[in-house]
């Protein structure tokens, strides 16, 4: 997020740097955090990706969740066709964490096949009690 300096380079006392048509105190801001609903990432990485792609994929998920008003906190990540290891770490981390809110690139990221999709999200669903928000709702990525 883009932050207003002040004509001192320093925040006034009590205050945090916020964009110019907002200034919040500190207290609505730890607010903010413990109010906004926190959501976690996956996608799967094919081998050969270039690195700079999954860097700008990543960004633009991490914008996603934060226009869906969600505090993003990490990725889980499949390296390999097939593995769902990555997936059970994300069921098990939403169910400790009581998180209800999983962001994908598109649903191509759960699996290729549609039926594999909506059988994904129905476990995230059911075990976890999570939905998820697809980034591009095309599922032909």
């Amino acid at each position: 997020m883009a932050m207003r300096q002040s004509t001192s380079g320093r925040a006034p006392a009590g205050r945090l740097l916020m964009p110019a048509t907002t200034l919040l105190s500190r207290n609505d801001v730890a607010t903010k955090c413990l109010t906004t609903p926190l959501a976690y990432g996956y996608m799967r990485v094919p081998a050969g990706l270039p690195d700079r792609k999954v860097r700008g994929l990543e960004q633009a998920v991490i914008r996603y969740a934060h226009s869906l008003d969600l505090r993003f906190v990490s990725f889980f990540f499949e390296f390999h066709c097939g593995a769902r290891d990555g997936f059970d770490e994300l069921v098990t981390e939403l169910v400790r964490t009581q998180t209800r809110h999983v962001v994908v690139p598109s649903l191509r990221h759960l699996a290729l096949n549609t039926l594999l999709q909506d059988a994904m999200r129905e476990r995230l669903v059911l075990d976890a009690g999570a939905q998820v928000h697809a980034m591009r709702s095309r599922t032909t990525e």
